[in-house]
C-alpha cells in the first residue's frame, strides 16, 4: 500500500489523505508526514466502531478507496460517508464486498496484488507509478549488536488464518542457518510475533552460537532496521517478506500453497522458489488454468515439495 499512498502524495501535495489501517501495521507507517490516519484494533472493535461513527458525523469524503476485501472491511466500509467510493469488480470480491461500493475499478485478470491496488488509481485519473516505499522509520539501537557480521533473516511463520499451510518445517531452517554459517560465515537472525504459538515453536532455535532468535523481542520499527541492514531474507509469503522485499534485499521466497505470481515479492522475484504448479497438480490434480486467480492450495504437505537443496542453490546464486 505504501506505493500508492506516496503516489498520491506526489501527484497532489494539497490532497487531504485519510488512511483507515490495523493497529499493527500503523507501527511501521506512522512516522510517514501528512497522512490522516485512522487506527483500528481488532481486539477492540467497539472502539473502533465508535472512531468511525465520529468521523462520519464531521466529514464526507470525495472519494473512498475500498482496498480490503474481509468481511469485517467491508462492515466499517458502510460507515463512511463520501461521494464516491470505489471497490474491486466481481471477479475480485468477495465476502459481500461488490455491494457495497459505487464503482468498480477496471483491471487486468491475473495481476499482483500491486497492481491491483494501482488499478484504484487509474479509475480516479491517476496513472503514474511511484514504486516509493519510504516510511520515514526512526532508527534504533536493537540491532547494532548484529552490524558487527554478515546475517540472513528469516521469518518461518505466517498469519494464523485457518487452514493456512504456508510454513515451511523448522528443522529445515536450522539445516540452512548452519549452511549459510559454514559456507559462507554468514549468522541467522530469526524473526517472528509475540503469539504462544511463535514463541514456543521458536526455542527450537535457542542454543545455536550462530543463530539469534528475535522472535517475540521487536515491534515493527524495529523489525525494519533489521531487515535493513541484513544481506538476505528467506521465508514464506508474510508481511515481513515484503518488508525485505520493499527495502531490495535479495529475498528466497518459499511458495507452494500460493501463486507467488500475485503475491510474490514485487519485481524482486529471481530467487523465489516457486513450487505453486507442482501443490497444483500433486494434490489438486489440476494446473494454474483450471483455477481461479488467487486459489490456494489447502494441503498440510504442500511446502514439503520445497527442498532443502532447492534453497541452498538459492544462497548460492545470492551469494555469489
Amino acid at each position: 500500500m505504501i506505493p500508492i499512498i506516496n503516489t498520491l502524495k506526489e501527484e497532489n501535495h494539497k490532497t487531504n489523505i485519510t488512511w483507515i489501517i490495523n493497529k499493527t501495521e500503523y507501527e511501521l507507517v506512522k512516522n510517514i508526514e501528512n497522512i490522516n490516519f485512522i487506527v483500528i484494533d481488532k481486539q477492540n472493535l467497539f472502539k473502533s466502531l465508535k472512531q468511525l461513527y465520529k468521523l462520519r458525523r464531521s466529514v464526507t469524503f470525495d472519494i473512498f478507496l475500498h482496498m480490503q476485501v474481509s468481511l469485517r472491511s467491508n462492515i466499517l466500509s458502510m460507515i463512511i460517508k463520501a461521494n464516491r467510493k470505489i471497490g474491486y469488480n466481481k471477479s475480485l470480491s468477495k465476502n459481500l464486498h461488490s455491494l457495497l461500493n459505487y464503482e468498480e475499478i477496471e483491471c487486468e485478470r491475473d495481476v499482483h496484488v500491486l497492481d491491483n491496488f494501482f488499478c484504484f488509481l487509474k479509475k480516479i485519473s491517476i496513472n503514474k507509478r511511484k514504486l516509493d516505499w519510504s516510511v520515514n522509520i526512526i532508527k534504533n539501537n536493537l540491532q547494532k549488536k548484529l552490524l558487527d557480521s554478515k546475517y540472513t533473516v528469516i521469518n518461518p511463520f505466517t498469519s494464523s488464518r485457518r487452514f493456512n499451510y504456508r510454513e515451511w518445517d523448522l528443522e529445515n531452517y536450522k539445516i540452512i542457518s548452519e549452511f549459510l554459517y559454514n559456507k559462507y560465515q554468514t549468522r541467522t537472525v530469526v524473526v517472528g510475533g509475540s503469539s504462544e504459538y511463535e514463541m514456543k515453536k521458536s526455542k527450537t532455535f535457542c542454543g545455536v552460537h550462530y543463530i539469534e532468535n528475535f522472535v517475540g523481542k521487536t515491534n515493527l520499527e524495529e523489525l525494519y532496521n533489521i531487515l535493513k541492514n541484513c544481506h538476505t531474507y528467506i521465508g514464506p509469503d508474510s508481511g515481513t517478506l515484503h518488508i525485505a522485499s520493499m527495502l531490495n534485499k535479495p529475498v528466497i521466497g518459499l511458495y507452494a500453497t500460493s501463486n507467488p505470481k500475485r503475491t510474490g515479492p514485487y519485481q524482486n522475484m529471481e530467487y523465489t522458489i516457486n513450487k505453486y504448479t507442482d501443490a497444483l497438480k500433486t494434490f489438486e490434480n489440476k494446473s494454474e488454468d483450471d483455477v481461479k486467480w488467487g486459489f490456494r492450495v489447502r494441503n498440510k504437505k504442500a511446502m514439503s515439495l520445497i527442498k532443502i537443496d532447492d534453497v541452498k542453490t538459492m544462497i548460492d546464486k545470492v551469494m555469489t
